[in-house]
C-alpha cells in the first residue's frame, strides 16, 4: 500500500508545470474617432509545451462583438490564437474594456483601453478676402491622414473636389455663409464634418474713369475729349470699347491695375454721350454711360476776319477760333480758289484772290479734326476794309476742364496705399 501511494506521488512530481495563457490585444486603427467600429483582434498565446484548452471568452462591455464565445478549442503547444471582434466607439472619452478567458483549469482577466477622440479634419481658406462680382480663386486645404473629399454648399466651381489642396472659383454678387462638407475615411469608417470659414467681404469694384474736356465751344468745332480709365480689380478686363457720339475706340484688354487714356475729337453738340463696355474674366459684359453736356457758342469757329476787295484783288484773313487745328481749309470767290491749308488753334491765315468782280460772295470751307466738313458764306463788296476781331469770344473757352462724377485720382491713390 505504502509503494503504491509512493508511486502517485512520483507521477504527480513528473507531471509538466503549466505557465498561464498570455493575452494580448491588436487594433486595426491608431485613431478612434466617435462613431467608429473597429476590428481588433484578441491575441491569445500559449507558452506550455502541451496543449491547452479555452473553454469561454467574455467582454465585459456592450460596446462589443461578439460578448460571448464559448467552446473556442484548444490552442497547440508553443502557439497563439487570434480572435476576431469589434469595438463601437459611440461617444468621445476613454473606456477599458474588461475581458475574462476561462481555460480548464484557471480564469485569465484582461483589460482593452479604448481612447476615443474628436480629431476631425480641419480645413484652411488661404486667401479670406472675397470681391463681390468678381471671380476669386478660394485656395483650400485639408489636414487629414488621406485624400478627402470637400463640397462647397455655395456656389462653386468645380462643385466636388478629391484631395488635399484644392482650388474654387467662386464670383459672388452678394455675401453668404462660406462652408464646405468633407466626406473622409478613418480605417474602413466614413465620416462627414461641416466647417465654416470667417472671411472679410471687399464691396463690389467697377471700372473707375474720369472725363475732361471744354465746357464752352464755337458752333461746329471739333472738341477733345480725354478718358482716362482704369481698372482697380484683380482680374484682367476684355473686349473695352469707348464710344462718344460716332467715334469709337477699343482695347482688347486692360489689366489689374492698368490705366489708360482714349482721346477722342468730336463735333461739339449741346449734348454728348460717352458709353463704356467691357466683359469681366466671367465673359459678362458690363456697360456705363455719362452725359457729357456742352454750352454752344452761338459763332461758328472759323470766321472770315477780315477782308479788302481792291485793284482787282480780295485778300483777308480766315480766322480759327476754337482750341483745336481745322484743315483743308479753301477760300471760294468768282469760281476761284484760294488753298490755306491747316490753321492752329485760336489763330489765322491770309488768302489773296485775283479778281475782276467789285463784288460777290466768299464762302470758306474745311474740315475739323473729327473729320466733319463745313462752309460759311459772305457777301462782300469794294469799300473800305472791313476788320473784324480775331480772338471772338475765345475768352469764353477759358473755363477749367470738366471732370466726370468718378474721382479717379484719389481711387488710384486708395488702390496704391492697398
Amino acid at each position: 500500500m505504502k509503494k503504491l501511494f509512493f508511486i502517485l506521488i512520483i507521477l504527480f512530481l513528473l507531471q509538466p508545470v503549466s505557465a498561464q495563457i498570455a493575452v494580448t490585444y491588436e487594433k486595426t486603427i491608431a485613431k478612434i474617432l466617435p462613431g467608429d467600429v473597429v476590428d481588433c483582434y484578441l491575441v491569445i498565446e500559449n507558452p506550455n509545451s502541451h496543449p491547452e484548452t479555452i473553454r469561454s471568452i467574455v467582454f465585459y462591455s456592450n460596446n462589443v462583438n461578439p460578448r460571448l464565445i464559448s467552446d473556442v478549442g484548444t490552442i497547440p503547444a508553443k502557439s497563439t490564437y487570434k480572435l476576431p471582434f469589434t469595438f463601437k466607439a459611440e461617444k468621445a472619452g476613454k473606456y477599458l474594456v474588461e475581458v475574462r478567458i476561462k481555460t480548464k483549469n484557471d480564469t485569465v482577466k484582461y483589460f482593452i483601453p479604448f481612447n476615443i477622440i474628436r480629431d476631425f479634419p480641419q480645413l484652411k481658406l488661404e486667401n479670406k478676402e472675397i470681391y463681390l462680382g468678381e471671380k476669386n480663386v478660394l485656395k483650400v486645404s485639408v489636414n487629414w491622414e488621406t485624400n478627402v473629399t470637400v463640397i462647397p454648399l455655395f456656389s462653386a466651381t468645380p462643385s466636388v473636389a478629391y484631395g488635399k489642396k484644392f482650388e474654387f472659383i467662386y464670383a459672388p454678387e452678394k455675401k453668404e455663409r462660406i462652408a464646405f462638407r468633407i466626406l473622409f475615411k478613418n480605417g474602413d469608417n466614413r465620416h462627414e464634418v461641416v466647417r465654416e470659414v470667417n472671411v472679410s467681404w471687399v464691396e463690389k469694384r467697377d471700372i473707375l474713369y474720369n472725363v475732361t474736356y471744354q465746357s464752352n465751344a464755337y458752333k461746329d468745332e471739333a472738341i477733345e475729349i480725354k478718358v482716362g480709365l482704369f481698372n482697380p480689380r484683380n482680374h484682367d478686363i476684355f473686349d473695352i470699347s469707348l464710344r462718344i457720339g460716332d467715334e469709337v475706340e477699343n482695347k482688347p484688354v486692360l489689366k489689374a491695375g492698368e490705366f489708360e487714356t482714349f482721346s477722342f475729337y468730336v463735333t461739339a453738340k449741346d449734348r454728348l454721350n460717352l458709353e463704356i463696355k467691357y466683359k469681366d474674366e466671367m465673359g459678362v459684359e458690363h456697360t456705363k454711360t455719362e452725359t457729357l453736356p456742352l454750352k454752344i457758342l452761338n459763332e461758328e469757329v472759323v470766321q472770315l476776319c477780315s477782308y479788302e476787295l481792291d485793284k482787282n484783288v480780295l485778300s483777308g484773313e480766315v480766322c480759327n477760333l476754337g482750341t483745336t487745328e481745322v484743315k483743308n481749309v479753301v477760300v471760294t470767290f468768282n469760281n476761284k480758289k484760294y488753298f490755306v491749308g491747316s490753321i492752329l488753334p485760336e489763330d489765322y491765315e491770309v488768302f489773296s484772290i485775283k479778281t475782276n468782280k467789285t463784288s460777290g460772295v466768299v464762302r470758306v470751307s474745311w474740315k475739323n479734326l473729327a473729320g466733319d466738313v463745313f462752309e460759311i458764306s459772305e457777301s462782300v463788296k469794294g469799300e473800305k476794309p472791313r476788320l473784324r476781331e480775331r480772338g471772338g469770344n475765345v475768352w469764353l473757352l477759358a473755363v477749367s476742364a470738366v471732370i466726370a462724377v468718378v474721382m479717379l485720382a484719389l481711387a488710384l491713390i486708395a488702390v496704391r496705399r492697398r
